[in-house]
């Protein structure tokens, strides 16, 4: 089968989890023979990359580049995303070039949202994998206590377009009940056939995990440095408890309030931040880490380090929130109120304290992501 994936960032532009949980799907397709070419975006002042195993079509876009842009000029941006021409009869002219069997889209923020009418113009078979909220708000983000904003006029508009624009999908795939529900409840999807399908992981070869020295704990956090992602509240927990106990955070991660970080632990030499690292890097530090913290205050989906952590049995402990709380319930982990951060501290001297039970949550962890498996994953999306 033919198949053409569409994705609002790709390698060399790659930032997020998504971009990783599409490798995998690109590598599980090519495992089962299928021809594979991509649709993807660059920023207008970058030439096109060349890639040897895969043909890959790049769109020109400032979406690389969105949050440079001021808010206002933002807005008009997100009005001009829903009715992309020029992108449009881009991408429909590589579908009559490519002739795909099957068209697999994702964040098609920056791609433009119609592209669904492109794919249908061609006649050829749609499903489209939900990875956050951009089709229910501009941002695509549902901060905790601030749900009601995706409720009101402007968004109700915004959603109305997009209901319409996406009701050609013949399926849609979510990795979470929470965010299809979330679509369901505003009518989205009514003529799609849905499936619920957690991301899926590419099993690598067992990694022997240290064990706790007992003497330190090594804490990690792996993200976007920005305040949706909670990370204010992970360091203001660690500064008021690693006076008590021997404790290292390792930050990992780059995004727009660095410099505001680097403030705010400056005077705390148990807190490194280590900036942007690649994945075996990522990997390693996971390995020697005594547990991994996901404090996000917005609604995530199905965040990609938690499945990272748990391939290498990296305990967890994260925010009772969106789709985070079914991944954690699926593979284990410990679960703390969202912005709480007396509720996180003692989570956090829980799991000192009781290292042996930690690691038993790491095994169950690993045990349980082989679920989820990248060749189950590609036989249940294609079986129809």
């Amino acid at each position: 089968m033919k198949i053409c994936v569409i994705n609002n960032l790709y390698e060399p532009f790659a930032r997020g989890g998504t971009e990783r949980v599409i490798e995998n799907i690109i590598f599980g397709l090519k495992e089962k023979k299928h021809e594979v070419f991509i649709i993807t975006t660059k920023p207008y002042s970058k030439n096109k990359p060349k890639n040897k195993d895969l043909d890959i079509y790049y769109i020109n876009s400032c979406y690389f580049n969105l949050n440079k842009i001021p808010k206002i000029l933002r807005l008009f941006w997100h009005f001009l995303n829903l009715f992309n021409l020029s992108s449009y009869f881009k991408i429909r002219h590589i579908l009559k070039k490519e002739k795909p069997d099957l068209v697999m889209t994702h964040n098609l923020e920056g791609v433009g949202f119609l592209t669904p009418f492109a794919i249908k113009k061609q006649k050829i078979k749609h499903i489209h994998t939900l990875h956050d909220m951009q089709l229910l708000h501009p941002s695509g983000l549902m901060m905790h206590g601030k749900e009601k904003l995706f409720d009101n006029w402007h968004s109700k508009i915004y959603q109305k377009i997009n209901k319409y624009l996406f009701g050609l999908v013949d399926a849609v795939i979510s990795p979470s009940n929470w965010l299809l529900k979330e679509h369901k409840n505003r009518k989205f999807f009514r003529k799609s056939k849905k499936i619920i399908a957690p991301n899926p992981v590419k099993l690598c070869i067992d990694k022997i995990k240290k064990k706790n020295t007992f003497s330190e704990t090594n804490i990690l956090y792996v993200g976007q440095i920005g305040k949706y992602k909670g990370i204010d509240l992970l360091v203001e927990v660690i500064n008021n408890c690693a006076n008590k106990n021997n404790i290292n955070l390792a930050i990992v991660g780059t995004g727009n309030e660095e410099e505001d970080l680097r403030k705010k632990i400056k005077d705390n030499k148990s807190i490194n931040f280590l900036g942007q690292k690649t994945k075996k890097e990522v990997e390693k530090l996971m390995l020697s880490a005594d547990f991994l913290v996901v404090p996000s205050i917005c609604y995530e989906n199905s965040p990609t380090v938690i499945y990272e952590a748990a391939i290498v049995g990296l305990p967890v402990i994260a925010s009772r929130i969106g789709g985070i709380t079914e991944l954690v319930h699926s593979l284990g982990g410990i679960l703390f109120n969202p912005e709480d951060k007396n509720d996180l501290g003692n989570k956090i001297i829980w799991a000192i304290k009781n290292p042996f039970n930690l690691e038993k949550i790491g095994d169950r962890s690993k045990k349980n992501i082989k679920n989820f498996r990248l060749d189950n994953y590609i036989n249940l999306v294609l079986r129809d």
